[in-house]
């Protein structure tokens, strides 16, 4: 059974953010962890972190941040 399509949103998400893409041996991108849930689950879990770092698509000056100086 294949990854389920919140896990491979939540995927495509984490990628997003900074996930890397594993490669194969010869050096290609290796999509593995679309192929079950197993092999999902495990990548989630190893890039979940992501989801908590607050990062957004918009500027900070239009949700009020304040950079780093």
């Amino acid at each position: 059974m294949s990854a389920s399509r919140k896990q491979t949103e939540l995927i495509d998400e984490l990628q997003t953010r900074g996930a890397t893409i594993p490669e194969n041996d010869h050096g290609n991108p290796d999509d593995s962890m679309f192929d079950s849930v197993e092999q999902a689950d495990a990548y989630i879990k190893k890039w979940g972190h992501l989801m908590g770092q607050g990062r957004t698509n918009m500027r900070i000056d239009e949700y009020g941040g304040i950079p780093n100086a």
